[in-house]
This record gives C-alpha cells, sequence and structure tokens, in this order.
C-alpha cells in the first residue's frame, strides 16, 4: 500500500516539476527579452507609442498564459477524483477537435499557397514560419467550435453511460458537476483574450511580411500587395506631401518604396522635392533614411533649379511616422487593442463615423474571447440527456445556436460600426443574449426539465402563475375580511 502511493505521487510529481522547470524556462527567456526592449512591440517600429496600461496589460496576460500550465497542473493534482475524472474525459476530445482543424486548415491552405511558395522557392523554415505566425489568428477562430463539439461529446458520453445521473444520486448538485467544464471554458477564454489582444489581429500583415521576405516571392508580392497599397499624405502644419507607390504590410519591419516628397513653404511654393527608390523610419531617433534617390531645390522665382544624387540620406527634423501615413488607410480588423486604442486617441477630432469602425472593434476585441465562456454556458445543458434520448437533436440545436451565434455577432457589429447603435452594444451583444439562453437552459436542467418546447412552456407557466396565484389569494382574503 505505501509503495502504491509512493508510485502515485511519483506519477504526479514528476510532470509537474518538467512542465514547471520549461514554463519557467520560457517565462526567464520571454522576460530577458522585454527588458532588452523595455517592452517595445512591433508597433513602437511603426511610431505608436503604447500606454502604460496597454504595455501593462500584455505583460500581464502573456506572463500569465506562459505560466499558466504550472498552475493548472497543480490544481489538476490537488482536485478531487471526480474533476480529474471529467477533466480527463474533455481533454481527449478537445485535442482531437483542436487539432483535426488545424489539419484541416492546414491542408486547405497548402493546396492553395503551396505551389506558390515552392515556385518562390521558399525554405522549410521560412514555410514554417509562415504558418506560424498565422496560429494566434486560428486559434481565435476555431476555439469556440473546438470547445462546443468536445463538451457535446464528453457529456452526452456521460449521460449515455448514466455517470452524470449517479453523481446526482450520490447528492452533487449540477453546478459541482459542471465546474470543471466552466473552468475549461475560462481558460480557453484566457488564451483567446491573450492571442486576440495583439498576435491575432496582426497576423494578416506579419504572414505578408513573411511573404515579402523570400527572395523569389519579394518581387512577386510587391506586384499583388504594394501598387494596391499605394499612398498619398499630406502634412498640413509642416506643408509637406508624400506619395508613396508601395505601403508595405507591416509597416514596423519594411520600408516605404517609391517615395516622392514634396516640401512647401506658408504660400504653397514648392521649394524642394525629393525621390527616393526606398524609405526608413528609424525609432530611435524618429529619422528618416532616403536610399538612392535624388533630391532637387527650387528657388523662389522657380528660375535655378539644383539637383543632386545621394545614396543615403538622414532627415532628422521630420516628424511624419509609417503609422501617421498609412493611418488613412487602417482596417480596423487587421489591428489590435494598443493599435485601435492609439488610433481612437490620436484622430478624436476626426468624425464620429469614421471612428466608429475602431470603437465597436476596440470593444469586440474584449468581448470575442468570453465567447469560449458563453459556448460553455450553452453547450452544458445541451450535452446533457437521457439514457435513452439520442445525442443528435442536442447537437444540432447546439449548432444551430452557434451559426445564430454567428449571424448576431456579425449583424451587430455592422450595426455598431454604421452608428446604428452605440460601440459596446454592438460589441457585447450576441454574449448577452447566447448567454441568457446558456443560463436559462442550465436553470431548465436543474430543474429536471427537459429541453422541449412543452416543457419551456410549462416551466414558465409555473414561473409567472406563481405571482398571480398569490396576488390572488391576498385579494381574496382582503374581499373576505
Amino acid at each position: 500500500m505505501h509503495r502504491n502511493s509512493k508510485n502515485n505521487y511519483l506519477k504526479s510529481i514528476v510532470p509537474l516539476l518538467a512542465t514547471s522547470v520549461t514554463c519557467l524556462t520560457i517565462f526567464w527567456l520571454w522576460l530577458r527579452f522585454e527588458m532588452a526592449n523595455q517592452g517595445a512591440t512591433q508597433l513602437h517600429f511603426a511610431g505608436i507609442e503604447q500606454s502604460k496600461e496597454d504595455t501593462l496589460i500584455r505583460q500581464i496576460l502573456t506572463g500569465a498564459l506562459i505560466l499558466s500550465p504550472t498552475l493548472l497542473l497543480i490544481i489538476y493534482v490537488r482536485s478531487k477524483l471526480l474533476t480529474k475524472y471529467i477533466i480527463r474525459q474533455i481533454t481527449a476530445p478537445f485535442s482531437y477537435s483542436l487539432g483535426g482543424f488545424i489539419a484541416i486548415w492546414l491542408i486547405i491552405d497548402l493546396s492553395d499557397n503551396g505551389p506558390d511558395l515552392a515556385k518562390a522557392g521558399a525554405p522549410i523554415l521560412g514555410i514554417a514560419k509562415y504558418y506560424l505566425v498565422q496560429i494566434p489568428q486560428i486559434l481565435v477562430t476555431i476555439l469556440p467550435i473546438t470547445l462546443l463539439l468536445s463538451i457535446l461529446y464528453t457529456l452526452g458520453k456521460l449521460s449515455k453511460n448514466n455517470e452524470i445521473i449517479s453523481m446526482i444520486s450520490s447528492g452533487l448538485s449540477l453546478n459541482k458537476i459542471l465546474t470543471p467544464i466552466f473552468f475549461v471554458g475560462l481558460y480557453c477564454s484566457l488564451i483567446s483574450l491573450t492571442l486576440n489582444y495583439e498576435w491575432a489581429p496582426e497576423a494578416e500583415s506579419h504572414k505578408e511580411n513573411v511573404l515579402m521576405s523570400f527572395e523569389k516571392a519579394e518581387v512577386q508580392s510587391q506586384n499583388k500587395q504594394y501598387k494596391l497599397n499605394s499612398r498619398f499624405y499630406r502634412n498640413r502644419e509642416s506643408h509637406r506631401s508624400w506619395f508613396i507607390g508601395a505601403m508595405p504590410p507591416n509597416l514596423a519591419s519594411a520600408k516605404l518604396r517609391n517615395v516622392e516628397i514634396y516640401q512647401s513653404d506658408e504660400n504653397g511654393n514648392l521649394i524642394r522635392s525629393y525621390y527616393a527608390n526606398q524609405a526608413k523610419w528609424s525609432r530611435s531617433d524618429n529619422s528618416w533614411s532616403l536610399i538612392n534617390g535624388t533630391i532637387i531645390q527650387f528657388n523662389k522665382n522657380s528660375e535655378n533649379i539644383t539637383q543632386k544624387k545621394f545614396q543615403n540620406r538622414i532627415i532628422r527634423d521630420w516628424n511624419e511616422t509609417p503609422w501617421k501615413i498609412y493611418s488613412g488607410s487602417l482596417i480596423p480588423e487587421e489591428l489590435g487593442i494598443p493599435g485601435l486604442s492609439f488610433h481612437i486617441k490620436n484622430n478624436s477630432k476626426k468624425p464620429s463615423k469614421s471612428l466608429a469602425p475602431f470603437k465597436t472593434h476596440w470593444h469586440y476585441r474584449w468581448a470575442l474571447p468570453l465567447s469560449c465562456l458563453v459556448i460553455t454556458l450553452i453547450a452544458s445543458p445541451l450535452g446533457i440527456i437521457n439514457s435513452r434520448q439520442n445525442l443528435t437533436s442536442s447537437s444540432t440545436a447546439a449548432m444551430i445556436i452557434f451559426f445564430l451565434m454567428l449571424l448576431l455577432t456579425n449583424l451587430f457589429l455592422a450595426l455598431g460600426q454604421g452608428m446604428k447603435i452605440p460601440a459596446p452594444i454592438g460589441a457585447w451583444s450576441t454574449n448577452l443574449i447566447i448567454g441568457c439562453i446558456g443560463i436559462f437552459l442550465i436553470i431548465l436542467r436543474r430543474n429536471n426539465c427537459d429541453l422541449s418546447m412543452s416543457s419551456i412552456t410549462n416551466f414558465l407557466g409555473t414561473i409567472f402563475n406563481k405571482p398571480l396565484k398569490h396576488q390572488q389569494k391576498q385579494t381574496n382574503s382582503r374581499l373576505s375580511t
């Protein structure tokens, strides 16, 4: 007996130590990287100064996500046997569903982009990086449906084997049985919030930047992307106009191409013009480097014109940043919370209609991760069925509600971006509606009601009839007196 307890202790302590060492090592490397860069992200190199609050929230979320496996393993070791059993039951279908969705996405994407990557001469590491930068966006997208399918399968299996009835008969409440499921949904919300804070929205620009790093793909990506990303920017305070023929998808690490800059005086007279093949902004001293170009100087009467070529000209007195130049062509769907906050704060004088999409998506960045917890609320009562009942009806109802959730999300987001409703309502309405439905279905399950229209009608009738009967008795007593 003593030997068995010792073996069980070793089986639990060895994975805990291995996980702790791994998580602490990753946390230490990440902390060194943060200290070396002084908390700077890719947005800093594009001219965005994040607020201390945004930086602190990002660091807390990232650090918590890195250290969370150790904390989860400690909670699992100290949990009761029932909690461990339910977590083990949901872990397997969740892993299979998550891996299956990622595999399906990889197969579809490779069939579409694989030949182009091969023609571009992309190396194996380059292809791996190309798909790795897209993982945050894919995880945020598939986590809710993965959680829905795994909860339905787990609770349906437990119900078919009469295990949930046995748990309730032993004195356990439905809330205690579903607590591990809710904990899994809450943890998935934490993962989604960390990824959706900045990494997932900016995955598209990082993907395009990886494509540009391939030697043969560079010219191809310029033809496909740069011509569509040309930009004109007018700095009215400094009387400077920018014509950019090629805006890179990732402003932090790429250069502007085919740049023409015209400097005028207060009266609108042209003073000088710059023509450069590339322009790169430096965050360290806020300077611009113009590469392989020509500068043309005009006098007041435009009679004498001097022209001078240069290889690398550094200009330190310009106040433009890549973000300011690109701000007029921003897409809110591709910005994280820090980028959205910076844009809203620095463009507060713009019309409300132009800022409505950014405000709506700022709230949606916080609301989207909680959809995992909302999915848990709606899937838990639908997954609990009678031993003779078929799981198909509950699965069909859950899928209908999930697609209804997608429909409501797009509808309310469109209304919020069009200023038909306030931005917070447009972002949070779907979670509130589906969450209330899930709580109502859980209450029905706690009262041993089937999730059918007749049972729901009878349950609502008993709720509303009780106050009416009580009020009628008081009225009759008053009349009798």
